[in-house]
């Protein structure tokens, strides 16, 4: 192991979780740390999975807009430059193409608010290819 983890419990938490995996035949430091790998990989997991579905509706704001031929290269650079400066003006900026196009606002657009990398695979999905499980 490279490195311990300090964690602060009641005395009663630490004998009873001690008692437990006693009798479970288990080590407390095995089950602390596959309890924290289960928990990376499940909100890793629900990353991807919001990044896919911004891909997604960045792909169907495209299709909105007439294609990708008719996405504006002045309003996918100034979406760009918004990303890297000010998430806030991003996510404004998305909501009025929305409002503007009468279109209901994808509820995952909200996931994009200050996630650099959220807003990322929006703007791929706006002048990507068609995402692979519609194909």
């Amino acid at each position: 192991m490279d490195t311990n983890l300090h964690i602060r419990i009641s005395k009663e938490l630490k004998e009873s979780f001690q008692q437990v995996a006693k009798e479970n035949n288990k080590d407390t430091s095995s089950l602390v740390r596959d309890w924290i790998s289960s928990y990376i990989a499940e909100h890793q997991k629900a990353d991807e999975d919001i990044a896919a579905a911004l891909y997604r509706v960045g792909y169907q704001l495209q299709q909105a807009l007439g294609g990708r031929e008719k996405v504006s290269k002045e309003f996918v650079q100034q979406l760009q430059e918004y990303a890297l400066t000010d998430q806030k003006k991003f996510t404004q900026q998305i909501l009025t193409t929305y409002l503007e196009l009468d279109l209901t606002i994808p509820s995952v657009v909200s996931k994009m608010y200050n996630k650099y990398a959220f807003s990322q695979m929006f703007l791929f999905g706006l002048i990507g290819d068609k995402p692979k499980e519609e194909l």
